[in-house]
């Protein structure tokens, strides 16, 4: 019985694997974590303006659509408590990795 021997594996070998649509760049139109984080705070932002707009109005008496500015409100509360979320575990697994030995 004989046993062949096990070929060195290199990263360029389980890197040859990757299919190419699975390694966004930049150059080719992948968006970069900072411009999803930027658009996710931007959203957030725009939702709890869109808020304060509905309140003002309300407020004023420019309105007297309650609902509308209720759930307006409601809107950018989860929106902000979602950011916040992942905030959270964006920190923790930062930490996680800052933790690891080498």
């Amino acid at each position: 019985m004989s046993i062949a021997a096990i070929p060195s594996v290199g990263a360029s070998a389980w890197q040859a694997q990757i299919p190419t649509a699975a390694k966004p760049t930049a150059a080719s139109g992948g968006k970069s974590f900072a411009d999803t984080l930027q658009g996710a705070m931007d959203s957030v932002n725009e939702s709890h303006m869109k808020a304060d707009d509905k309140l003002a109005e309300l407020a004023t008496g420019q309105t007297p659509d309650i609902h509308g500015t209720m759930i307006a409100l409601q809107e950018a509360d989860i929106t902000l408590r979602t950011m916040v979320s992942v905030r959270d575990k964006v920190v923790d697994a930062y930490q996680q990795v800052m933790n690891m030995q080498i």
